[in-house]
């Protein structure tokens, strides 16, 4: 019994001399056997940073995937647009064969000319219309316009005449005549003034409204139809000699 206790006082004695021990050992040391808890929490917190930046990154790789996407929409569409461009460009360029475009147009045809084709090309409801700057009788006009896939132009209702009313600065041939039969005036498109019951006339108070078919100029009559831009819209319909030149529109369905 007494050498049981000298072996307890012993092991006490070993235990608290090991703790000065450690006690006595460098602070790196003291570590291996005892990590501090701030290393937990340095561990934790870096942890939780990691999965923050991993969210941002995530939120980040949806928003540019978006955005490309967009992107992508839209130089679709501007292709496509493009494409629809130039087949209009295409069919406006074939008006302009020896027509129209001075010679450095011709030869370089950049913005400038562009600007200058657009200046005497408009459409209105799926109809290209072109305004020619060139004089030629009623017979040469609708040549040159068929020559390009079109034709003399038919007003056929009260918006198209309004509309091309608007644009007209000068006196232009119509696709309107009466050379088959004196006061049987009909369309290129062989329709009557009777069947599309659409007309602007010239009225006069005085004299004889138009068409007149005056014969002082021409003995054959006046049998081709022109509009002029110095009257009322409503209004500026007059039948002049075909063998006359004055500048004409083309349209192109």
């Amino acid at each position: 019994m007494k050498w049981s206790n000298e072996k307890a006082v012993s092991g006490t004695a070993h235990s608290i001399l090991s703790i000065y021990a450690f006690l006595g050992n460098s602070t790196e040391e003291q570590e291996r056997f005892c990590p501090p808890k701030w290393t937990e929490v340095l561990l934790i917190v870096s942890l939780f940073f990691a999965l923050g930046g991993l969210c941002a990154l995530s939120i980040l790789y949806v928003s540019v995937s978006v955005k490309l996407s967009a992107q992508e929409t839209n130089v679709t569409i501007m292709v496509r647009e493009l494409a629809a461009n130039y087949s209009i460009v295409g069919e406006q360029l074939s008006f302009y064969e020896g027509e129209l475009i001075p010679d450095p147009f011709r030869q370089s045809l950049n913005i400038s000319a562009l600007f200058f084709i657009s200046s005497i090309l408009t459409s209105f409801h799926g109809k290209l219309y072109f305004f020619s700057s060139n004089k030629m009788d009623w017979s040469s006009s609708r040549a040159f316009c068929v020559s390009k896939g079109a034709d003399l132009v038919t007003i056929t209702s009260l918006t198209e005449q309004l509309f091309l009313a608007s644009k007209i600065k000068d006196t232009y041939w119509i696709g309107l005549n009466d050379l088959d039969t004196e006061g049987l005036w009909v369309w290129v498109n062989n329709q009557t003034l009777n069947e599309t019951g659409v007309l602007f006339w010239h009225g006069r108070d005085s004299e004889i409204s138009e068409p007149d078919n005056w014969k002082k100029l021409d003995l054959t009559g006046e049998n081709c139809a022109l509009v002029n831009n110095n009257f009322n819209y409503l209004n500026n319909w007059f039948d002049s000699s075909c063998n006359s030149k004055w500048k004409f529109i083309c349209e192109k369905k």
